[in-house]
């Protein structure tokens, strides 16, 4: 299977390129936890934890999202758990980094495979007691699939996979399976996990398995536990032969897969060598290989007493003590560098493992001294890639990646680099057009913002490659063409755009060349006012190869503020035993009937009652700030991010304001706020007699 795409975000890195140059250059990025983020508790917690651990590998940003990207109305995304809009951006992040277009994906098998196993949101939303009729699915941690498949209307397999701090290596598991299966034809794979309560904190570390100083030591002498974590991570699988025959990028190929269980071990959460040395065995047996092939393990690596020396007996027995004496097995952690993700763990492993391979080269482990008299690292010929020197992955090396539960259940995978790609050199850089597209102007600008500042790698791709890249995302309403044949051309046409301008072609360019030039403006001029991708893949002809790693969609996110446990109120005031019976209300005692009564014509009465109908649909979206969007009159509900459930309570409101007794299906029979007026004016008509 190749991987063909990825996108994270991790502690310190909104992106693999960040995440990569992080590893690289040792970056420490556990840190203390951002202000306000653990100072509300579901429940009490004895006195002396509730300071004592503060340190974690955090994110920013969880409470932001860019809901009408995905049309989801705020008031739902307001209740959705966090953790779902989290891999909403990433599955887009990744399918574009994978050069695949999300919109051509719908009707397709492709599948998603989850790996999570925290219901922080879950647990405060239910705290909160701010229930809402979004929040039944918004804090279900199944949807963390569903969504995605759902918001890409995927057809294949949907699964999230909970086996604890293995899950999201589990899932890269189940989706290999899947495909070798034909269950699906390619698949997103991810984990998720986001520290929200200090409770769970609380917990763990009454349980004993935390750092007191909040790092990851990983084999290492002053290991004392592990710090948590969280972010998220998505890689695209499809199998090698449909990617080389898609011409798709390959960052590396997972060679073989396996999973077991601990069993009946010495207690529940202690570790058992015997089947973490089967589990990476029956690996190498489904990936064809021995284990003296294989030249690094990214390491479940946690830093705890009991996990590391069980974790390095396995590998000297399955791989370290099968190589030769002068080239001992290189192992590492990403936790040291930010912290242990939990279900996401896996995730984060495999991708640290993927960019390995791509560079060839592997980051260093951070806060390795040296290791302890009963982990003895030499005599299993095992060796902990550090700062104090540079290593590189031999030819042919195979890289494993762990990932064990504290239920028991263990994960291996094995994979190998690449296949050779086509040099960038054998293929002249002709003119060629990028295109850029977004919801509004300004992501256009910052998507031209952000190439701009990308560091590209001109000795393995050319702005062909980018260009036939480009084209292969979605089109947004706004866009804008850059024309060149050269970098500095097209960092020129960049500037421009920057600065406003939707079509960017170098001066004099026209002049130096002929009617080919001549008919490249005509292709991005046509493209920047009209759209029409396809016109200009047409027109790059082929030749050209995905480019990885370039800017995402610039998301415009706004602020989600979600459940908080409720706060001590006073009594509500005592309700009388009888209450008067409510007069009937009359057709004129409402305030928009009452002015439809008095409106001057019919132009007047349909203002009205759009005015009331936009107004209301706002209200159900939950949009009700100063900066509400506009409605457009002429889309339809389902375009606007209205549900079956929103629409049911728009015809509840309806009825109630204009006393017409509406068909349930009336909003389904006039899917727009202009249909659903022409209708409400007949029937007022009809009403009023």
């Amino acid at each position: 299977m190749a991987v063909i795409g990825l996108s994270c975000h991790f502690p310190g890195a909104a992106d693999p390129g960040k995440f990569w140059r992080n590893l690289m250059s040792a970056t420490d990025s556990v840190g203390t936890a951002p202000p306000g983020r653990w100072e509300e508790r579901v429940g009490p917690a004895p006195a002396e934890l509730r300071t004592s651990v503060r340190h974690g590998g955090f994110i920013e940003g969880i409470d932001e999202f860019d809901a009408r990207f995905f049309g989801i109305a705020r008031r739902e995304a307001e209740h959705m758990d966090p953790q779902q809009r989290l891999l909403l951006e990433l599955a887009w992040q990744a399918l574009e980094d994978a050069a695949v277009s999300p919109h051509q994906l719908r009707a397709t098998r492709w599948g998603v495979y989850v790996g999570a196993c925290a219901d922080d949101f879950r647990t405060q939303y239910f705290a909160s007691g701010r229930l809402d009729r979004f929040g039944h699915m918004g804090a279900s941690r199944s949807l963390l699939a569903g969504r995605v498949s759902h918001h890409l209307g995927l057809r294949g397999p949907s699964e999230v996979v909970d086996t604890g701090q293995s899950s999201s290596l589990c899932a890269v598991h189940r989706a290999i399976a899947s495909l070798r299966l034909d269950e699906c034809d390619a698949a997103l794979v991810a984990g998720v996990n986001l520290n929200l309560l200090p409770d769970v904190t609380d917990q763990i570390q009454l349980w004993g398995g935390l750092s007191p100083d909040g790092r990851c030591r990983t084999f290492d002498e002053q290991a004392d536990g592990y710090v948590r974590a969280e972010g998220g991570g998505v890689v695209v699988l499809k199998p090698l032969e449909a990617a080389v025959r898609d011409g798709d990028h390959v960052y590396c190929v997972v060679r073989g897969s396996a999973t077991n269980n601990d069993g009946g071990r010495a207690g529940l959460g202690v570790p058992s060598p015997d089947a973490q040395r089967e589990v990476i065995e029956a690996a190498h047996r489904a990936a064809g290989v021995t284990g003296a092939s294989v030249g690094y393990v990214e390491l479940h690596g946690t830093g705890t007493p009991v996990g590391d020396p069980v974790e390095a007996a396995a590998l000297g027995e399955a791989i370290g003590r099968r190589r030769s004496r002068t080239t001992p097995l290189l192992v590492g952690s990403v936790k040291s560098n930010i912290g242990h993700l939990e279900s996401a763990a896996g995730i984060a492993g495999f991708i640290k493992a993927c960019l390995a391979l791509h560079h060839g080269q592997l980051p260093p482990t951070l806060h390795h001294r040296r290791s302890p008299g009963k982990l003895p690292l030499a005599d299993l010929n095992l060796r902990v890639v550090g700062a104090d020197r540079e290593e590189n992955l031999g030819a042919g090396e195979l890289v494993g990646v762990s990932s064990f539960g504290m239920g028991g259940t263990n994960v291996h995978v094995v994979l190998a680099s690449s296949p050779g790609a086509t040099d960038p050199s054998e293929r002249p850089a002709p003119d060629t057009v990028w295109c850029l597209s977004g919801r509004t102007r300004e992501a256009v600008r910052a998507l031209a913002r952000a190439l701009l500042e990308h560091p590209f790698p001109g000795e393995r791709c050319t702005v062909g490659d980018v260009a036939w890249s480009l084209v292969q995302r979605d089109e947004g309403e706004h866009r804008a063409a850059v024309v060149g044949g050269r970098w500095d051309e097209m960092r020129d046409g960049l500037r421009q755009v920057v600065t406003g301008h939707d079509l960017a072609i170098p001066a004099d360019w026209l002049h130096e060349g002929g009617t080919d030039r001549v008919a490249w403006v005509s292709v991005a001029g046509a493209y920047a006012a009209h759209g029409g991708l396809a016109e200009v893949a047409d027109r790059l002809g082929t030749g050209l190869r995905k480019v990885p790693g370039l800017p995402t969609y610039p998301f415009e996110r706004d602020t989600f503020h979600g459940p908080t446990p409720p706060r001590p109120v006073a009594p509500a005031p005592a309700v009388p035993e009888e209450q008067p019976e409510e007069e009937p209300e009359d057709f004129r005692a409402r305030p928009l009937l009452d002015g439809w009564e008095k409106a001057a014509d019919s132009s007047e009465r349909l203002w009205l009652i759009r005015s009331f109908l936009e107004h209301t649909l706002l209200g159900v979206l939950g949009e009700t700030g100063d900066e509400r969007p506009r409605v457009d009159p002429d889309s339809t509900f389902e375009d606007l991010g209205v549900d079956s459930m929103s629409l049911l309570e728009l015809h509840d409101l309806v009825t109630a304001a204009t006393a017409v007794e509406l068909q349930e299906s009336a909003l389904f029979d006039h899917p727009t706020i202009n249909d659903l007026t022409a209708h409400l004016n007949t029937e007022l008509e009809a009403l009023r007699g």
